[in-house]
C-alpha cells in the first residue's frame, strides 16, 4: 500500500457475525401477521441482509403501505431485541484477527440500528475491540451512501486516506469508495462474489483473518 493503513471500518452482519438466523426469525415473525401465504426462508432472507429492513421486505416481493411498514419495523425491533442474538455466532478468526490488529484504529459501521449493533456486540463480547460504533440513526442515509462511514471516521477523528472499510456486500463496498477509503471484500458473509467484484474493490479476502497480511498488526 502507498500509505499505511492505520484504520480499519467493519461491516457487523456477515464481515464479523454470521446472525442470518436471528435476523430471518425476526423477519419472518414481524411478517406474518400483515401477509398471506408462504413466509420467505432463511436462505431467501439471507440474500438480502446489510440492506434496510424496509428494502429487504420490497427485494423480497412485499410492498407494505406506510403502516403496514411502520408495525412491520416496530414488531421486527422488539422481537430482535426480546430474542437477542442467541443464535448469532461469530465467523472463524474474527476474536484473534481483531486482537492482532489492536495497535490500529478499528470501527464497526453498519445498516443495524444503533442500540441493536451495541447490544449484538456485548453479547458477542467484541465492543472493547472497537473506538466507535457506527450504526443507524436518524439523519444519516445508510450504506450504500457514505453518511455512516464519514461519521464514523469523524468520530474516530481519522482521515480515509488512512483507513479501509471492510465489508459483505456492494453497499459496503460503494460506501467505502463514496466515502474515499480503501475497500476490502470478504466472501464468506451474505453478498454474492461477482457482485462484490463488479464493484471493484481494492482487496478481497475469503477469510476474516487474512486482513492481518493485508494491513499487518504489531
Amino acid at each position: 500500500m502507498a500509505r499505511p493503513i492505520t484504520t480499519v471500518l467493519c461491516d457487523l452482519d456477515g464481515t464479523l457475525i454470521d446472525s442470518r438466523r436471528d435476523i430471518a426469525l425476526a423477519f419472518q415473525h414481524a411478517l406474518r401477521p400483515l401477509v398471506a401465504g408462504i413466509l420467505p426462508d432463511e436462505a431467501a432472507i439471507a440474500q438480502h441482509i446489510g440492506k434496510p429492513l424496509e428494502h429487504m421486505a420490497q427485494a423480497l416481493g412485499y410492498h407494505l403501505s406506510p403502516p403496514q411498514l411502520l408495525t412491520f419495523l416496530e414488531t421486527y425491533r422488539s422481537h430482535y431485541a426480546a430474542c437477542g442474538a442467541r443464535h448469532t455466532r461469530l465467523y472463524p478468526g474474527v476474536t484473534a484477527t481483531l486482537h492482532a490488529l489492536s495497535s490500529l484504529t478499528l470501527g464497526v459501521v453498519t445498516t443495524k440500528a444503533q442500540e441493536q449493533a451495541e447490544t449484538v456486540l456485548r453479547h458477542v463480547h467484541l465492543t472493547s475491540f472497537f473506538q466507535h460504533i457506527q450504526g443507524s440513526v436518524p439523519g444519516l442515509q445508510l450504506k450504500p451512501a457514505p453518511d455512516t462511514v464519514v461519521a464514523a471516521l469523524a468520530a474516530l477523528h481519522r482521515a480515509p486516506q488512512q483507513a479501509l472499510m471492510v465489508g459483505d456486500t456492494a453497499a459496503d463496498i460503494l460506501a467505502g469508495k463514496a466515502a474515499g477509503l480503501k475497500t476490502c471484500a470478504v466472501t464468506y458473509g451474505f453478498g454474492a462474489r461477482e457482485e462484490l467484484q463488479q464493484c471493484q474493490p481494492d482487496y478481497v479476502i475469503d477469510t476474516f483473518s487474512d486482513l492481518v497480511g493485508l494491513v499487518g498488526g504489531p
